[in-house]
């Protein structure tokens, strides 16, 4: 009897359900907390001002233009922490999102060769090139399927998201240059050598959209039943 991987429909509605639902907390829950970050900075400024004028004062030095001033610089200082929590948020999501699916499929190839074989998890398909040959064994190959340009376009974005410069960044820009913030023709991430302490990438919520979608695709590209030749 030929070893197989089988699909099933309950299996594969469940892989799809664990990525949608990951995206949906990003999207529900956790971005809706930075949807004003405008306003709650124009409020901590606020909140300063009015706090530092409230004060007792025993003489007339109390300067309420500098007290605006320091108000102001706080205030701007905390806006622009918020935006770069929001960032670092929709990154986070996005290099997790690709660990989610790559763990799915190392996941699933264990469960069904493990009914032939005897396999220890620890060093079983523990990084994506593993995944690629043992599918190969099954004739299913990856990077034939239409949704593999997006996956692998987030792969080296979770490289380049917890990495910063290297290969994987230089590798990104030949397949999505627009994903690199640039200012005067330079990169950012060149410029500030971080992806993550600085907001260095074009990231958001439809990007985390666009993959989402192609991860569910790979789901629904993988056929029920794939046969390897071996006995």
């Amino acid at each position: 009897m030929k070893s197989q991987l089988y699909l099933t429909e309950a299996k594969r509605k469940h892989f799809k359900s664990e990525i949608s639902n990951f995206v949906e907390i990003y999207s529900q829950k956790l971005l809706p907390v930075f949807k004003d970050i405008e306003n709650d900075a124009e409020k901590y400024t606020n909140d300063i001002y009015n706090n530092s004028m409230s004060q007792p004062v025993c003489d007339d030095s109390m300067d309420p233009g500098s007290i605006a001033e320091t108000a102001t610089e706080e205030g701007i200082e905390y806006y622009s922490y918020l935006k770069l929590g929001k960032y670092n948020l929709t990154a986070t999501w996005h290099a997790t999102l690709y660990q989610m699916w790559e763990q799915q499929a190392r996941l699933f190839l264990f469960q069904e060769m493990s009914h032939t074989d005897k396999i220890e998890f620890e060093k079983f398909c523990d990084c994506l090139s593993k995944i690629k040959i043992k599918f190969k064994l099954y004739k299913v190959d990856i990077e034939s399927l239409s949704c593999w340009p997006e996956i692998n376009e987030l792969r080296l974005l979770c490289n380049v998201i917890k990495h910063g410069e290297g290969e994987s960044a230089k590798d990104l820009r030949k397949v999505k240059a627009t994903l690199f913030k640039k200012e005067d023709g330079k990169n950012h991430v060149t410029i500030f050598k971080t992806t993550l302490l600085e907001e260095t990438l074009n990231i958001d919520e439809t990007t985390l959209n666009n993959y989402r979608d192609a991860l569910l695709f790979f789901w629904d590209e993988i056929p029920e039943r794939n046969y390897s030749d071996e006995l």
